[in-house]
């Protein structure tokens, strides 16, 4: 028998509504991940016309005034392995990136996912992104502000 809901386990953040993007940069919202164990983004590739990277930036500041758009974070504590991928190029395509609190580097608390679209073409994105594992329940405690209604059957 199930005891939690998955509400109570994951705090959902504002992500990145689906748009286009074109030579530009996109950030979603940030995980405190001193309130989550975990953290997933989720990348979902539509039409692509372009060149799509993202990068997983870690901060100390929750307006990431120590990060710069097209750089992944070091995550001292994990060699910064897999914090990027470029040259994403096909459509309808979905990639998601995890990362654990201690993977951190000292000082950092906060994650985020940095997309750039660098071909001068369209490409239509959303990203979604969630902290597990709430280290205080209920996780939705900490949703961002876009989300609106979480409904739960009972």
């Amino acid at each position: 028998m199930y005891m939690e809901q998955i509400t109570e386990r994951i705090g959902l953040n504002n992500g990145i509504a689906p748009q286009t993007l074109n030579n530009g940069f996109l950030n979603s919202d940030y995980v405190d991940l001193s309130k989550f164990k975990r953290a997933l983004f989720i990348l979902t590739i539509g039409a692509n016309a372009g060149s799509v990277q993202y990068y997983l930036q870690e901060d100390s500041v929750t307006n990431f005034a120590n990060s710069t758009n097209g750089v992944a974070g070091s995550f001292s504590n994990s060699g910064g392995n897999n914090v990027s991928r470029t040259g994403l190029t096909a459509a309808s395509k979905i990639y998601t990136i995890e990362v654990r609190a201690d993977q951190l580097s000292a000082g950092k608390r906060y994650v985020r996912l940095n997309v750039k679209e660098n071909n001068v073409g369209n490409a239509t994105l959303a990203v979604v992104g969630y902290g597990d594992d709430a280290d205080s329940k209920k996780g939705s405690a900490n949703n961002g502000t876009a989300v609106t209604n979480q409904d739960v059957v009972n």
